[in-house]
């Protein structure tokens, strides 16, 4: 156990001590696509419940203000640009705060809860307020399940859920910030997130706006040796095809996968088009590992859902194939597939080996339901110390989890693309 110890404290100092690069030519730019995973803020600027600009959300950001990011503090893209010499924090493209000079060398076009399906980002506003309503109290996969009971003696309010066997899980001070919710719900005008292919019209605009700032041929260097992350497809699972009945109603699992896939080819070869020349392409993490759905598993309650993490290696599988693909295609691109899930798995299963107490739950709240308004500075259950745990809400990575995460990813990045 004692050498378990050492050589878990020795791989994480081996990938928190990588040196900072100094050619930082050859990456002058990173340039962002995805969902919350990478998103600085550009929800923040749209009309969609799905935001993280309050408090506590932000607490350990650099200033200790809430972003947008669904983290404590900053997520890989940051940690990414400073390891390539770049700013420490890349900006959201809809933050008005911040415009084309802060663009050159970095900018985010992601939006939390897309996906590489357009469907995905309007998942929350193609349901019935009914069936939101409870997909903020849990899942809405499992909304057919859930029934609000009166008050349960030492549980002020409580939820049952029925599903082979009976579990009742507290929901604690939530119940009237729920039921306000569902009240209003239905008066509030919300849109979707930002889909992929709107993401991809941001870029567009983004590349007229970068040539009238420093000349076409400064722009096209910029654009052709720039950095580009993508990072998204766990909302398409988890929050569309498990969630809404419409993808499952035309698509098994394995056919949805390859209709994803699909997505992603023709997405890159657009970026490709369009200039680009150097991509990342992030894999899924093990999902059901997240605290969300370990404390749904009805089955083998507070274990990962082996259903979901077996999903995700084997669409990370036809990612992995796909880049292969690209590379014979795509002449002068290089494409590299970005994995993490082995990494967060050895951290989620060997938390302690790492330096982390806890991989079950989140710190915000309870830490297996709250994520987004939910997570609210003033629940007495959020922890004190994030950096004690894996998730800093029931869906999102801590910002100590993002770092080594980081890390780990930009070995392969700099001996690819420095």
């Amino acid at each position: 156990m004692a050498y378990m110890c050492i050589t878990g404290l020795l791989f994480l100092l081996q990938i928190l001590m990588l040196p900072v690069p100094e050619c930082r030519a050859k990456v002058p730019a990173i340039i962002v696509f995805g969902d919350s995973s990478v998103d600085s803020g550009n929800n923040n600027f749209i009309s969609t419940i799905a935001k993280g600009n309050f408090a506590p959300y932000g607490r350990d950001f650099p200033g200790g203000g809430a972003t947008g990011r669904f983290c404590n503090g900053r997520l890989p893209p940051d940690f990414l640009s400073e390891a390539f010499g770049l700013k420490p924090t890349i900006p959201a493209y809809l933050d008005p705060m911040y415009n084309i000079s802060d663009f050159a060398t970095g900018v985010c076009f992601a939006s939390a809860g897309s996906g590489y399906d357009n469907a995905t980002a309007d998942v929350l506003v193609s349901i019935p307020s009914k069936k939101y309503f409870i997909l903020i109290l849990r899942h809405a996969r499992f909304h057919e399940l859930i029934y609000l009971l009166p008050v349960i003696p030492n549980c002020r309010f409580c939820a049952k859920f029925h599903f082979l066997s009976k579990n009742v899980i507290t929901i604690d001070n939530y119940f009237f910030l729920l039921m306000v919710t569902y009240i209003l719900l239905p008066m509030l005008t919300l849109q979707g997130v930002i889909p992929l292919w709107q993401e991809l019209e941001h870029y567009k605009d983004y590349q007229k706006i970068l040539k009238a700032y420093i000349g076409a041929v400064k722009a096209k260097e910029i654009i052709t040796e720039a950095l580009y992350i993508m990072s998204l497809g766990t909302n398409d699972f988890l929050e569309n095809y498990y969630a809404i009945p419409a993808r499952r109603s035309q698509f098994t699992i394995q056919q949805y996968q390859d209709f994803l896939i699909g997505l992603a080819e023709n997405f890159v070869k657009q970026l490709f088009g369009l200039g680009a020349r150097k991509l990342s392409l992030t894999g899924l993490s093990p999902m059901g590992c997240l605290p969300l759905e370990r404390a749904t598993n009805f089955m083998h309650p507070n274990n990962c859902v082996k259903e979901y993490n077996d999903l995700a290696l084997e669409f990370n599988g036809k990612l992995n194939s796909l880049v292969a693909k690209l590379n014979g295609e795509l002449p002068g691109m290089k494409v590299l597939f970005a994995n993490p899930y082995d990494l967060l798995l050895r951290l989620i299963t060997a938390p302690s080996l790492y330096g982390f107490e806890n991989a079950e739950v989140g710190c915000c709240g309870s830490g297996s339901f709250e994520m987004g308004i939910l997570c609210t500075r003033d629940h007495p259950l959020t922890c004190t110390d994030a950096n004690k745990y894996i998730f800093w809400d029931a869906f999102h990575l801590t910002d100590r989890t993002n770092q080594i995460v980081s890390a780990y990813l930009f070995k392969d990045l700099k001996s690819n693309f420095l």
